[in-house]
């Protein structure tokens, strides 16, 4: 952000604000820019500013802190309560704290007439009115189907209004409870361009955009969003790695380490500015990095940052690392085939870690047995991953899959989580029936595996089903000198997963075969 446009910003919230005293001065930050007309002090507009530019890059705990210290300059500034109230509902995430959105409002007032009363204009009053719904009674996919809704009334009652609109197309994509509604997404891509027509440095127009547009058939139409995002936002490390969702899907890897690499460190300068505990290094982003690695055949990159992981994982085994540290693990051995690597033997306790976690351990633990050739600890293996499966299926999430989240470990698994589960059994019986000398049997389950993850939604970033069942089955294949047909199966990877080293390579492989 240009000091003029900061200026002008500032500007802004103080001309619409008291009109006594001058606004708090801040450390200077690239945001992006946003438009939002509020009713509060001079001093605590420039803190609320951040706290909204921090929300629309998925920064909860920084804005929220931000929301905060705007409530301490102003005690009766409606804005900042909803701001805070809003970093408890992350919706592309399907993570919710209800009752900490709630707790937040009733310290503006005791009912919602007495939050009203505090809110200056009718739009603030409106987006009081939206967390009741938000926050309300009943289930939270029913809560975000109604709030969605609200926000379309709100959408439409103040056209052009930029914030109303960015908050309507994230309502959009958090109403999709499971995988990806190709019609809701569309909307609430075309919402997001608008804003991006009028305000190319709208952060959260640029953000929602990547996600809507966020798999292999579409992600071409946000290249240029992605392009500008970190550019735009900075000083925002989730703003750093979005970027990445795009070149993902399409391959690009280099930019994929690029992204990550700055994402990454941008969360150790916070964590080392803050004096936070390891788990506010972007995990995210450091397994996204390894992936990118991974993919560039740049296997040492690749295998120093696991053997960090696994240290600071040692250093705070928190359910957020272990869970990054399994997935990791999964992706180094899986892409780079050295099975009989020191860090293969690396130890994860799985036990409260999500579903699709677990079952990245225990099909890690499955396929060394496989290569043992122990057949009694790969079916104890199988039988203990479809168990906790079957628990998970029992207390499933009606939500669908997190799209960006720094961790799905927390909490019940959702249906596409415990399907990825399901592939990874599935192989796992494939090798077991291999074992027992059965191919017949060992390919019906490796078919199997495909077709279930054919029907589940599109994997973003580094897969989680860590050996998918595509190439599972082409490498199979490739054994069984069914050359065609592995070809055919390479190609199906690589619509799910453009410029997969494995899946490029295997397709050469068949090709020269034929």
């Amino acid at each position: 952000m240009s000091l003029k446009s900061v200026f002008w910003l500032l500007l802004l919230f103080v001309v619409v604000g008291c009109e006594s005293g001058s606004p708090a001065e801040a450390e200077p930050y690239q945001l992006g820019e946003v438009d939002l007309k509020v009713t509060g002090s001079p001093e605590a507009l420039p803190y609320f500013e951040k706290g909204l530019l921090l929300l629309h890059s998925f920064e909860y705990e920084d804005a929220r802190a931000a929301f905060q210290k705007a409530q301490e300059t102003d005690e009766d500034f409606a804005m900042a309560y909803w701001g805070e109230a809003m970093t408890y509902n992350q919706p592309i995430w399907h993570r919710q704290q209800a009752e900490k959105g709630r707790s937040t409002m009733a310290r503006l007032g005791k009912n919602l007439n007495q939050q009203l009363a505090k809110a200056g204009t009718g739009l603030e009053k409106d987006l009081v009115r939206s967390l009741h719904v938000l926050y309300g009674e009943g289930e939270k996919a029913d809560r975000d189907q109604a709030y969605a809704e609200f926000m379309s009334e709100l959408y439409e009652k103040y056209p052009g209004q930029q914030e109303v609109a960015a908050f309507y197309a994230l309502s959009l994509l958090g109403s999709v409870q499971a995988g990806r509604d190709k019609a809701v997404f569309e909307k609430g891509a075309g919402i997001a361009q608008s804003i991006i027509r009028e305000n190319p440095a709208h952060p959260g127009a640029l953000h929602y955009l990547i996600h809507s547009y966020d798999d292999p058939g579409h992600a071409r139409l946000a290249l240029d969003a992605a392009n500008s995002y970190a550019k735009v936002a900075p000083d925002a490390a989730h703003a750093l790695h979005m970027p990445s969702h795009i070149y993902v899907a399409m391959g690009m890897w280099d930019e994929v380490v690029n992204s990550n690499i700055a994402s990454y460190d941008a969360s150790v300068q916070r964590m080392k500015a803050k004096e936070l505990d390891n788990d506010a290094r972007s995990y995210h982003a450091f397994h996204w990095l390894q992936y990118g690695y991974l993919q560039k055949g740049d296997f040492e990159k690749a295998e120093a940052i696991l053997t960090e992981m696994a240290g600071y994982t040692t250093e705070l085994p928190s359910v957020t690392a272990r869970s990054y540290l399994v997935r990791m693990l999964g992706n180094f051995l899986v892409e780079t085939g050295k099975w009989d690597h020191p860090l293969a033997a690396t130890e994860v306790e799985l036990d409260d870690l999500n579903i699709s976690h677990q079952a990245v351990g225990y099909f890690l633990q499955g396929y060394q047995a496989y290569r043992q050739k122990d057949e009694t600890l790969l079916a104890g293996i199988i039988d203990t991953l479809a168990d906790k499966r079957q628990q998970a299926t029992m207390i499933m999430a009606a939500g669908g899959a997190p799209m960006c989240s720094t961790s799905s470990a927390w909490g019940s698994a959702n249906k596409v989580e415990v399907k990825q589960a399901e592939v990874m059994e599935l192989e796992l019986k494939a090798l077991l029936w291999r074992l027992r000398g059965d191919e017949k049997k060992a390919e019906k389950y490796m078919v199997r595996a495909v077709n279930t993850q054919h029907k589940n939604d599109y994997s973003y970033g580094p897969p989680e089903i860590v050996y998918p069942a595509y190439e599972f089955y082409a490498d199979y294949l490739m054994e069984q000198a069914s050359y065609a047909k592995a070809l055919e199966m390479y190609e199906m990877a690589q619509e799910r997963g453009p410029g997969r080293s494995l899946a490029v390579n295997g397709a050469l492989r068949a090709k020269a075969a034929l």
